[in-house]
């Protein structure tokens, strides 16, 4: 089996999906590794340190692409990627399929390609292997991001995220308290911060209270209480997923008004629409915007910004499944993994999340 590691250079992505020993895994097994030029080297991986483990170097898109049978990316397919794709080809991915247009939804169908969304694999347990890493490496660099806007000139107002005797910490506000929220919440923390966390579940806020104690305050998320927690809040962080769907809105553009003059919004919902009316993709090399005099960071591929640790990380987790597959084919390593199939967004073209039947007017 031939497995492509792509070069991903939209967006400012300096993630890889496959770091050289994670190769090196597939090789032993005998299988072939193609990595396109380039693809590790802003994650401190040079195209020697794959072929010192026996990974070939390829020199074009076209190539990699049509020398692979399993395509290992980070960023999401699109039109022109697409147009790279031979029919029947497998894609690893973080697809987020929900807000990809039409047009590529059409594309993995008419080619047939199967594509397994990395962000949605499941294990049998419920936990979610490679969203919850990435999570957790997200969640820490919340209040780096914070600090560094809140704090900023000209731009932040100058406020510390933790305090000294006779001045209060800041105020933040996270809400959702799955794996995002909770890392970032013991992240502020241990900065000094004031920390509410929101939800919905009063079981995860049980979890998140058991696991931080009586540092950060517990909420449970109906309307009025988002509502009043932004009033007081210098720095919010969304944290909402509805696996495999589009992020509700719950953030008005009037909630955004009444939020203090030029206060944070970190909106990690972003990758799947955003949970505020104010929200829009923005990039590593430009990453906030000001709207309604809010300071907001939108950036979608977030761990970019780490992604030497990120891609690591990665390898270390997505290897075991790349090594399934090696082991017992496509087929029966699909069928044989819980996460896996839980994975697929489409199977030979065919989509197998429901939640996606009538974002692209499937009859079911």
């Amino acid at each position: 089996m031939n497995f492509g590691i792509l070069h991903e250079s939209r967006l400012n992505e300096k993630r890889v999906c496959l770091t050289p020993n994670g190769a090196k895994s597939l090789l032993k097994r005998g299988h072939t590794v193609f990595l396109e030029t380039g693809a590790g080297l802003a994650s401190g991986f040079n195209d020697q340190d794959y072929v010192s483990k026996g990974a070939q170097i390829v020199f074009s898109q076209e190539e990699i692409y049509g020398r692979s049978d399993i395509l290992l990316k980070i960023l999401p397919v699109n039109e022109e990627s697409l147009g790279y794709m031979r029919e029947s080809q497998t894609v690893f991915t973080f697809q987020h399929l929900s807000v990809s247009s039409p047009d590529v939804f059409s594309g993995l169908r008419d080619k047939k390609i199967t594509l397994i969304g990395m962000e949605i694999m499941e294990e049998a347990d419920g936990s979610r292997p490679i969203l919850n890493i990435m999570s957790e490496l997200a969640g820490q660099m919340a209040p780096i991001i914070a600090g560094n806007y809140l704090g900023r000139d000209p731009m932040g107002r100058g406020v510390l995220l933790g305090s000294v005797p006779g001045v209060a910490p800041a105020s933040v506000v996270i809400i959702g308290a799955g794996t995002v929220g909770t890392s970032a919440a013991k992240a502020f923390i241990g900065l000094g911060a004031q920390v509410h966390v929101l939800d919905k579940s009063i079981n995860q806020l049980r979890k998140v209270k058991d696991k931080l104690g009586d540092r950060i305050t517990t909420i449970y998320a109906n309307q009025t209480a988002i509502e009043k927690t932004l009033t007081f809040a210098d720095v919010v962080v969304t944290a909402i997923l509805e696996r495999g769907a589009v992020t509700p809105r719950i953030i008005t553009r009037e909630m955004v008004r009444d939020m203090k003059h030029l206060a944070v919004l970190i909106d990690y919902s972003v990758d799947e629409g955003g949970a505020s009316e104010t929200t829009r993709p923005t990039l590593l090399s430009d990453p906030v915007y000001v709207d309604e005099d809010v300071i907001h960071y939108c950036v979608p591929n977030i761990t970019s910004g780490i992604s030497r640790t990120t891609s690591i990380a990665l390898t270390n987790v997505l290897s075991k499944y790349l090594n399934q597959i090696a082991e017992l084919g496509l087929a029966k390593g699909l069928k044989d993994s819980h996460a896996l199939s839980k994975g697929l967004y489409t199977l030979g073209g065919r989509n197998m999340q429901p939640v996606l039947n009538r974002r692209f007017g499937i009859k079911i």
